[in-house]
């Protein structure tokens, strides 16, 4: 009895052990996995969707230049850095808005489905408190004394110059940033009727058009956060994008050139699409 009581525990340790070493090769075939994703995979997969929407970018960084210009033009040409100036929170503010909504283009290239919405909708606050704590003195006195003050009422004050922003924001904060049972789910990529649960940004080739509406939900807020940009800082500025001067009078009307409406519909049409059939896009 001895002899088969060591036997059995022989056996029972070297399933243990072998159990264990099983484990850790599968954990540790993980870990190479994702070594091999953040030094090789993900810039496979930036490089051929930023291939997929080239144009789509080139729009993109024109707005963010267009943005990046004028913000460095005020700061290069402004003494007063007082922050009783509420331009000076407002370049502040903006350039901070800028630079999401370029971490908001690197994800989105990066194949990610639900982090680029959640700074997008952050971006396009700050630009909307910026714009309002320059024109009107009220929000800029509880900006400044932190009584108070409200970003998001900022969203509701800039709708009465472009009410697509509440629409925008109502987008990403219910369906990206507020968790229910509607996001609570993985980022998944469809092959032939299979959903295949998506790991960090990884694509497969041929299904870099997903990322769509990341891509043109970017197209559209960068639109409108120039055009805040603009409206804040037209002194500084030579020509304008967005807006245009009414002649004889200080006010300003919003307007859309041929090259930015091309994307702009491409955008507009493609959200009815989801609306429409919402697993269209993977």
């Amino acid at each position: 009895m001895k002899i088969d009581y060591y036997f059995y525990s022989l056996i029972i340790i070297s399933v243990f052990l072998f159990l264990l070493f099983f484990y850790w090769r599968k954990n540790r075939k993980i870990e190479n996995i994702v070594q091999e994703y953040i030094r090789k995979t993900s810039t496979v997969t930036k490089a051929r969707v930023l291939s997929h929407f080239s144009k789509e970018v080139d729009e993109i960084s024109l707005l963010i230049s267009k943005i990046l210009i004028l913000l460095n033009k005020y700061n290069l040409n402004n003494s007063d850095i007082s922050e009783e100036l509420p331009l000076n929170s407002a370049y502040h503010i903006m350039s901070k808005g800028n630079n999401s909504l370029m971490a908001v283009l690197e994800l989105s290239l990066s194949g990610y489905f639900w982090e680029p919405p959640i700074i997008l909708r952050t971006a396009m606050e700050g630009f909307a408190t910026a714009w309002d704590i320059v024109h009107n003195p009220k929000r800029f006195d509880n900006w400044r004394t932190n009584k108070n003050f409200q970003s998001t009422k900022s969203i509701t004050n800039y709708k009465e110059i472009d009410e697509k922003i509440g629409f925008l924001y109502g987008l990403l904060s219910q369906y990206y940033t507020h968790i229910g049972p509607k996001n609570s789910n993985q980022a998944i990529y469809m092959i032939g009727n299979t959903p295949i649960a998506q790991n960090f940004g990884f694509i497969p080739p041929g299904k870099e058009d997903i990322r769509k509406t990341e891509i043109y939900m970017l197209i559209l807020v960068a639109y409108i956060s120039l055009q805040t940009t603009e409206i804040c800082f037209h002194e500084y500025a030579n020509t304008y994008e967005t807006v245009s001067k009414i002649p004889g009078e200080l006010l300003m009307k919003a307007k859309v050139s041929e090259r930015h409406k091309i994307f702009a519909d491409k955008a507009l049409s493609h959200f009815q699409q989801l609306s429409n059939n919402p697993l269209e896009k993977l």
